[in-house]
């Protein structure tokens, strides 16, 4: 069967080099009718030339990617139609943590995320009419795992799969499938980060195979799916749950519980592998709980005493939980909420339990506010709960830019700005615990919810890379995907799910993992809901490793598909930083010969 795309409009983003380059050489030798899309428009139309020289179809477009509507529209007016879109355009803007710029983090979410948005929005009405598209972004291994110098990359590239996901969920009814790739290949930007002896066996074209063959109608089914793709070597990626920790839903769940039963929640003997955010079954867990004696204490308890916690989004909810708790427990709590009748409220809640609180009436994106707040209080900071946050669910079709943009706001850019605030500090006293705050939304996706589960994806990847740099001066970064009952969740929720996942019973989690006595755990993402705790990470399959010094083709694809996506044939592994997922594709530096299985 050969691949053919005779018939086929796709927008490449991204496309005067690297690549998109190479993917719209290939789209075009296949039939494909192709815009190429790049803010260098001479770049753009020496790729249209080269297309059109070798009796292809092309057109460029060098409006910003930004500008969905304009990249998208030349496709309509060019060739009458879209039925693919590549998100492939991206910028680096690297730079330590402490020294990164809002302008630096500000142009990467605009060149990755709201691009992606926005051309994708774009083609959405055309595809669901049609009832035919195909969506691929473009992640990468910073995203997936972090990467030193790139909080805002690792963020971009990390909320992408989560969009993904989503994108998926809500496009299936109308035959829109939606895959992302985490690639890594030669571009000008690679260029700059990476030597050249690599560089010259991560070819484009080692890539773009893989790219054709998840796009086309008789392709294989990778929507919703992830891939790590390079050097010949292609393995899907999915989320993999340990056997976790389940708890006694009473006055014995404490932190201190948490830490005596740490070596369960963290015990990947029984792996699960869920694929939706509401996939555990609830009753079951409840039905173990009710059996289950008090729970054991570790020795000695988990205390904050002289530790200063800033919690954001405090006023109410799992927030206010977090406040009551820490409070109880020796700690100063800084109360930051928009709310000022919320805020004072638990700060008083806090201070009649015998507890010191002060509030930070201000948004989470203020977070020079909030530490000042603390620092003029307290005369410190310790721990930061990036708890803030806000929901603005609305199907993809009827998302406005607006809603798009409050959602990364508050979640994202408004953890980044509290974790920029506090970094200074923690790095010189050579200590901080900082928790973000995820979803099953932002790990599986969830209809409606495109927005938010950008978002929250993206906080993974900025915590795995906060965690990274933060190592050598004792800072910790976890993450937690809780399902609690909440005002935010109450409009969306049964009443029966709400008191099954009340806020208390995420808050030991959390008070473990932002406590002095969490001393080495860090980077690590955790599911927690009801009174059941796990740890999720990446499981990669075996894979395949096509001939590294000859392009294979999307037809070899197809053939090896079951060997790229299986998980049973025991050669899955288990990468957690991006030099330990890049030794696959350094191994198959060497392939010269007929096309073998990835070598563990």
């Amino acid at each position: 069967m050969s691949l053919s795309f005779k018939g086929h409009t796709v927008v490449i983003t991204g496309a005067g080099g690297g690549l998109g380059r190479t993917y719209s050489l290939l789209f075009a030798s296949r039939g494909a009718n192709v815009v190429v899309n790049d803010f260098n428009p001479d770049a753009a139309q020496k790729v249209v030339d080269q297309i059109v020289k070798a009796g292809g179809k092309a057109v460029t477009n060098s409006s910003s990617a930004t500008d969905g509507a304009a990249v998208i529209k030349s496709a309509i007016d060019a060739f009458g139609g879209i039925t693919i879109l590549i998100n492939n355009a991206g910028i680096l803007r690297d730079k330590g943590f402490k020294n990164m710029s809002d302008k630096e983090w500000d142009q990467i979410m605009e060149v990755h995320l709201k691009a992606a948005f926005a051309c994708t929005k774009a083609a959405w009405p055309h595809f669901r009419k049609q009832k035919f598209g195909r969506v691929l972004n473009t992640a990468s291994a910073a995203g997936l795992y972090g990467n030193f110098g790139q909080a805002n990359y690792s963020s971009a590239k990390m909320a992408l799969v989560g969009f993904t996901k989503t994108l998926a969920i809500e496009g299936a009814k109308y035959g829109i499938k939606c895959t992302v790739i985490a690639p890594i290949a030669a571009s000008p930007m690679t260029e700059t980060i990476m030597p050249p002896e690599m560089l010259a066996n991560l070819q484009p074209d080692l890539v773009a195979p893989f790219v054709l063959a998840v796009c086309h109608p008789d392709g294989p089914d990778a929507s919703g799916k992830a891939f790590e793709v390079g050097a010949g070597f292609v393995a899907e990626i999915r989320w993999e749950q340990s056997s976790g920790a389940v708890f006694k839903l009473d006055s014995s769940f404490t932190p201190s519980a948490v830490k005596a039963k740490w070596s369960e929640v963290t015990d990947f003997s029984k792996p699960t592998h869920a694929q939706k955010s509401n996939g555990h079954n609830f009753q079951e867990t409840l039905a173990i709980i009710a059996k289950l004696p008090s729970n054991p204490q570790a020795s000695p308890e988990v205390r904050y005493d002289g530790k200063t916690v800033i919690i954001t989004g405090a006023g109410a909810g799992l927030g206010r939980i977090y406040a009551l708790q820490y409070g109880k427990l020796g700690a100063n709590v800084v109360v930051n909420d928009v709310s000022e009748k919320g805020a004072n409220s638990v700060v008083d809640e806090v201070i009649k339990a015998g507890g010191k609180a002060t509030a930070a009436i201000c948004s989470a994106e203020d977070g020079e506010t909030i530490v000042k707040a603390a620092l003029e209080k307290f005369g410190g900071v310790h721990i930061l709960i990036a708890n803030a946050g806000i929901l603005r669910d609305k199907s993809f079709q009827a998302m406005t830019e607006q809603e798009w943009d409050l959602v990364l706001q508050i979640h994202l850019r408004g953890t980044y700005k509290c974790a920029k605030a506090v970094w200074p500090i923690f790095q010189q006293q050579k200590f901080g615990r900082i928790v973000t705050t995820s979803s099953p939304t932002g790990i599986y996706g969830n209809f409606g919810q495109a927005n938010y589960a950008t978002a929250k994806a993206g906080l993974i990847g900025l915590t795995r890379t906060l965690a990274i740099e933060g190592k050598k001066y004792n800072i910790l970064a976890n993450c937690i995907a809780p399902m609690a009952g909440t005002a935010m969740t109450a409009t969306v929720w049964t009443q029966e799910m709400m008191d099954t996942l009340k806020p208390d019973y995420i808050a030991p989690l959390v008070g473990y993992l932002g406590s002095p006595a969490n001393e080495d755990v860090s980077g690590s993402l955790f599911e927690v809901s009801g009174g059941r705790a796990v740890q999720t990470r990446w499981q990669r399959s075996g894979g395949h490793s096509f001939p590294s010094k000859t392009p294979y083709t999307p037809e070899d694809v197809v053939a090896k598909w079951k060997s790229i996506t299986s998980f049973d044939d025991g050669r899955d592994t288990h990468p957690s930083t991006s030099s330990e997922a890049l030794e696959q594709m350094v191994a198959n530096f060497g392939n010269n010969g007929d096309d073998v299985k990835a070598k563990l």
